[in-house]
């Protein structure tokens, strides 16, 4: 994941200061308590890399949503990010990580797999074993 990061950051992407343990532990607590599975662990090693990223259309979720008032745009944080697609039963027992073009980037507690999910019907699109996989697919042109 950080090659993959570190790539982007060339490629003009916007990153943020990695989160630490205590945003990383109260996203989760914030998640959790409202049904949401745990935060896999692959998505924590990237957000100790960068609490976010932004990058040609691609949004991955930090701890925190982060307001760039001067771009007129907010990235949204995981916890706001989840809780707007409450009660979706397309979505139950998966957490939202980011989103691309018209696709929520998604984890999948039922079978361990992260997931791109059409936004409109919530259909599954796309599979991947890991989350460097799935990222891998939208940017593999740049390496």
């Amino acid at each position: 994941m950080q090659r993959i990061v570190d790539t982007l950051k060339k490629d003009i992407a916007v990153t943020f200061e990695p989160a630490d343990e205590r945003a990383i532990k109260f996203a989760g607590a914030m998640l959790t308590s409202h049904g949401v599975i745990p935060i896999p662990e692959e998505y924590i090693d990237f957000l100790k890399i960068t609490d976010g990223l932004v990058w040609n259309g691609m949004e991955l979720y930090g701890t925190k949503a982060y307001d760039r008032e001067s771009k007129g745009y907010s990235l949204p944080g995981i916890i706001d990010a989840n809780m707007d697609f409450m009660g979706i039963d397309a979505l139950a027992g998966k957490m939202i990580l980011g989103r691309a073009s018209e696709e929520l980037l998604v984890y999948s507690g039922k079978d361990n797999r992260y997931q791109c999910v059409d936004r409109t019907d919530f259909m599954v699109t796309q599979v991947a074993p890991s989350f460097s996989e799935l990222i891998y697919t939208f940017v593999e042109g740049l390496f």
